[in-house]
């Protein structure tokens, strides 16, 4: 069955340490992987464009692959990667980034593997930060070394209805706006740094073309800085014709209200958070699901609320898996089934 959603992204390899200390070592991720899994709670299949290096977990793949995760525009490469990223959260669901080390490296460090004090989260992101990572090479640096290409997209998925773009370079999101747009498909994208790090006037070239734009607070700050939230989305409203919300993590979702020239509040689900990782992909990949479905921006974040709910209980991209879309739809009607 082809896939009538397609997520272009990666496949990475990830520590965490959640708020409460809990160490999770070596958890099947990234952008691609999770931003598909938010898009399967609403359809049964859905493709999935990236590279996997030789050590991401072949029973993860399996487990995305037997829960509706179409391989067909994955390509496998030998090469093998040691070093994963660090995502290190506190109390209020924000996260430290950009440290790197293998798994194998905490408990050689002398700490436990399984949970750590607030003392110790202390000195361990201090040893990450003194690491020395020169020989290492990262998940981010290979994906920059090998950039998802469009010849790599399966011709059966030219003319799929959505497809999801997550954090990547601009070139390669022009070369899939120039591939999906011309049939008819709707896209969304998730600027990440790769976008988040230049100014609108050298991202216009990419919002002019999407049918929705869903960066972080964080990534929406970078992009307009001193501008209240609502300004924000208006500024960046004006270069984008599609969508425009930004993402607030457990505060929910700020939608553009393009009628009302108004900030439209959609929550997020009250569910027990075990891992933030991947909620902003997983809502995303929900989003695309719900624009493509019903055409509502507002109703769309509903959807990519429902779809970040699920990934947050469990670590892993995969943790969500296999999919009830029966209690996805219920989780809709919040007054009638407040939880997943």
């Amino acid at each position: 069955m082809r896939p009538d959603l397609v997520t272009v992204g990666g496949l990475t390899v990830d520590n965490v340490v959640a708020a409460d200390g809990t160490v999770a070592l070596a958890q099947a991720g990234g952008n691609g992987a999770y931003s598909a899994v938010g898009a399967l709670a609403w359809q049964p299949r859905v493709g999935l464009v990236s590279h996997a290096v030789a050590t991401y977990p072949r029973d993860v793949i399996a487990r995305l692959e037997a829960g509706g995760v179409d391989l067909a525009g994955v390509l496998w490469s030998d090469v093998a990667l040691a070093s994963c990223n660090w995502f290190i959260y506190d109390a209020g669901g924000h996260r430290q980034e950009g440290l790197t080390s293998p798994p194998e490296a905490l408990a050689a460090a002398g700490f436990p593997s399984d949970r750590l004090t607030p003392e110790q989260v202390a000195a361990w992101r201090a040893h990450l930060a003194a690491r020395d990572t020169s020989g290492e090479l990262t998940y981010s640096q290979f994906r920059n070394n090998r950039p998802l290409r469009p010849e790599q997209v399966p011709a059966a998925w030219h003319d799929v209805r959505g497809v999801h773009l997550a954090p990547s370079q601009p070139d390669v999101m022009l070369g899939m706006l120039d591939l999906f747009k011309p049939h008819g498909a709707v896209v969304t994208a998730d600027p990440g740094w790769q976008l988040a790090a230049r100014t609108l006037d050298e991202i216009t070239p990419v919002l002019a073309r999407l049918d929705a734009f869903l960066p972080s607070e964080v990534e929406l700050r970078a992009l307009v800085p001193d501008a209240g939230l609502a300004d924000a989305l208006a500024a960046v409203a004006a270069r984008c014709p599609g969508a425009v919300a930004v993402k607030l993590g457990p505060k929910g979702v700020l939608v553009w209200d393009r009628p009302t020239a108004s900030a439209v509040a959609v929550p997020a689900l009250l569910v027990e958070t075990v891992d933030p990782t991947g909620a902003g992909d997983s809502f995303s990949g929900g989003f695309l699901a719900g624009l493509v479905e019903t055409g509502s921006p507002v109703e769309a974040a509903r959807f990519g609320a429902v779809s970040a709910s699920r990934v947050v209980q469990r670590f892993g991209a995969d943790g969500a898996l296999p999919v009830d879309r029966a209690a996805t739809r219920a989780a809709l009607h919040p007054e009638s089934s407040p939880c997943l």
